[in-house]
């Protein structure tokens, strides 16, 4: 029936290295060839993945960095196959993806727009007849018949998404940042989606806003280092998002940057008086103070820490230390403690991580030491509190009159 996503057994594998002489030598000798999932050379971005998406509904792909919610998409989308398993999708397919339209560079962005409609089986006629709004939408117009190699990377990324907005899909796929350029393009990106979802369109689409997802999916996924940890309502699957993230060890924390050039380095990071580690649940109106230890690794005459609470890929809030008068001088080896108190959260519910940043005056004001997921804790309250990434105190009154 058209519309219908079906993923049956699926399974994904990359090499993560090319084979070489050696290797073939090596296999030819062998009498059975070896299980490739033990083979250190390759990673299973997907393993054993099934589920059905029914025409005229929508389904949510969520999860961490790695789960394999980008390969699924493409995996569907057609752009490669399975390893093994089967995936099918009955009826006319667009993809809106930060990938890009997949554009041919030395064909102007007109010839790209008739060559994709013409893979999808639409007929020249009926392109040119839609070709003025999607350049249009794209804020492309004066471009359509230059090359596209002299498109700006976003310049490409509108095109794509305008003519995969405009291809009238039966399916429509759309990859977690769909929405570039600036904030009308978005919202219209967005307005063109909230369509698709009153017309009957079939969705499966890869996202962490929680909001959205709740607006637009009847049902949401999980994936979890290539393997489907949950399935349901999107709200429990968020919920179950969520317990896995408080599972991460503390280990999880990512280190960027100039690490042996910082002149401090971070050696813990407390929140709410709890030891490192460990992640606090907190009510939105509460304080929270976050406890810093850092240790001078040389002579610094100017240093400036920086904190940022974080969920997902949206920075909620950021602040230097210099902001507030406090700049940092210490001696090699000289303990440095910092405190940022913050008197209400005033954030929505669920887990939030703590950044840190290391800058030095002298140099420029990019970060020398960033440590990402320094530290984490949690957000519980009602759900009659509203929806969004914020809490906002409000009242709601009828006035007569």
């Amino acid at each position: 029936m058209p519309g219908t996503v079906s993923v049956a057994g699926v399974w994904k594998r990359y090499r993560l290295r090319e084979r070489t002489l050696a290797d073939l030598t090596a296999r030819l000798w062998r009498r059975s060839p070896p299980d490739p999932r033990a083979a250190p050379s390759v990673f299973w971005a997907l393993q054993d993945v099934s589920f059905q998406v029914e025409p005229g509904t929508a389904l949510a792909v969520i999860g961490g960095n790695g789960s394999g919610k980008s390969t699924l998409l493409r995996l569907i989308a057609g752009m490669m196959h399975p390893t093994r398993g089967a995936i099918g999708a009955t009826g006319r397919l667009s993809l809106l993806s930060h990938l890009g339209g997949g554009f041919h560079g030395e064909l102007t962005g007109r010839e790209n727009l008739f060559l994709q409609g013409a893979v999808l089986g639409l007929r020249r006629r009926e392109l040119r007849a839609k070709a003025g709004a999607i350049f249009a939408f794209a804020e492309l117009e004066p471009f359509a018949d230059v090359p596209v190699k002299r498109y700006s990377s976003g310049m490409a990324l509108r095109l794509g998404f305008a003519i995969a907005a405009h291809l009238d899909p039966e399916i429509l796929l759309i990859d977690e940042a769909f929405a570039v350029g600036d904030t009308a393009f978005r919202d219209r990106c967005l307005g063109r989606i909230l369509g698709f979802k009153a017309a009957g369109v079939t969705m499966v689409l890869v996202s962490h806003e929680r909001y959205l997802v709740e607006q637009l999916c009847d049902r949401a996924l999980l994936l979890d280092r290539g393997r489907i940890a949950a399935v349901g309502k999107p709200g429990e699957a968020f919920e179950a998002y969520e317990r896995l993230i408080e599972a991460e060890p503390a280990g999880a924390r990512q280190i960027e940057g100039d690490v042996a050039g910082s002149p401090l380095v971070l050696e813990g990071v407390q929140v709410d008086g709890n030891a490192d580690g460990v992640t606090p649940v907190l009510a939105p109106d509460q304080p929270m103070t976050v406890r810093l230890r850092l240790r001078a690794t040389r002579d610094v005459a100017r240093a400036t820490v920086g904190v940022q609470i974080a969920r997902d890929w949206h920075i909620l809030h950021g602040t230097r230390s210099n902001r507030q008068g406090i700049d940092i001088a210490a001696r090699a080896g000289e303990p440095v403690v910092l405190e940022v108190e913050y008197r209400q959260l005033g954030l929505s519910r669920g887990t939030y991580a703590v950044h840190v940043a290391v800058l030095e005056h002298r140099l420029a004001e990019a970060p020398l030491l960033v440590v990402k997921r320094a530290a984490r804790f949690r957000i519980i309250h009602s759900e009659a509190e509203g929806v969004g990434l914020v809490r906002l105190p409000h009242v709601w009154r009828r006035v007569t009159g």
